[in-house]
């Protein structure tokens, strides 16, 4: 049975995505879409599409990645779209397709609680501004808790926040192996995540900080796939510009 025909079949009005998926509606649309994103995928050429709002383009990518049964690459200008697609998006139609799939969701280092630097700030004598000891204190406390260090799980910390460099690292202050947390590194752990999963959901930045690290031979930040996705792919030569020139 070809991809075609599956992600056909999956989308017809009696198909299993009418049957599994809560208010979901067959559209031509979409289907159509999802037809040419298969014949892409079988024939392993490049696509554009440009599709209007309503028509379903997520379903549209997702239905065919998946069935495919190769590992993807999935990857969005916004941490706010990478979240819904690794959050809602994925789980419902892994669950709906019924796939033993197993995703993962890697995001750049600076979103990312850095243990150590947390701890050389529970130290400092003076916080920067904006930064109280009772805010810091809530990030500890979280870190308690959280998995995956993510911190786009800590309930009010907004993304501007001065909070942020404090308790992130970068590649220049990240200690490496040398880290007195390394074995507990969330950047680690997400990446050995990353690397064992069939799909895995990223953003332009680290799309293109991969590529820059590959060129320079050093080592590689994502895992080699045949396809990769771009959604909001309207904003990948502005952040192509920034790493590659």
């Amino acid at each position: 049975m070809n991809l075609a025909f599956e992600v056909d079949q999956a989308f017809s009005p009696e198909g299993i995505l009418s049957r599994t998926t809560e208010h979901f509606v067959s559209r031509s649309g979409q289907k159509e879409m999802a037809l040419a994103v298969s014949q892409a995928i079988e024939g392993g050429y490049a696509l554009v599409v440009e599709a209007s709002t309503g028509v379903g383009k997520t379903f549209s990518y997702l239905v065919p990645a998946l069935l495919s049964g190769e590992r993807i690459l999935l990857s969005t200008a916004t941490k706010a779209l990478q979240d819904q697609l690794f959050g809602r998006d994925l789980p419902r139609l892994v669950e709906a397709l019924d796939l033993p799939v197993k995703i993962a969701l890697l995001k750049g280092r600076g979103s990312y609680l850095c243990l150590h630097r947390m701890d050389m700030a529970r130290q400092e004598r003076f916080l920067p501004e904006g930064v109280s000891i009772r805010s810091l204190a809530r990030v500890e406390e979280w870190s308690q808790v959280t998995r995956t260090g993510d911190l786009a799980e800590l309930p009010g910390l907004d993304e501007r926040s001065p909070m942020i460099p404090l308790v992130t690292s970068t590649r220049d202050n990240c200690l490496g192996a040398q880290c007195p947390r390394f074995r507990a590194c969330h950047v680690n752990l997400a990446r050995r995540e990353a690397m064992a999963a069939d799909v895995v959901v990223i953003n332009h930045h680290l799309f293109f900080a991969d590529l820059a690290v590959r060129d320079s031979g050093m080592a590689e930040l994502l895992p080699s796939v045949r396809i990769a996705i771009f959604d909001e792919a309207h904003q990948l030569n502005e952040t192509g510009v920034q790493f590659l020139g």
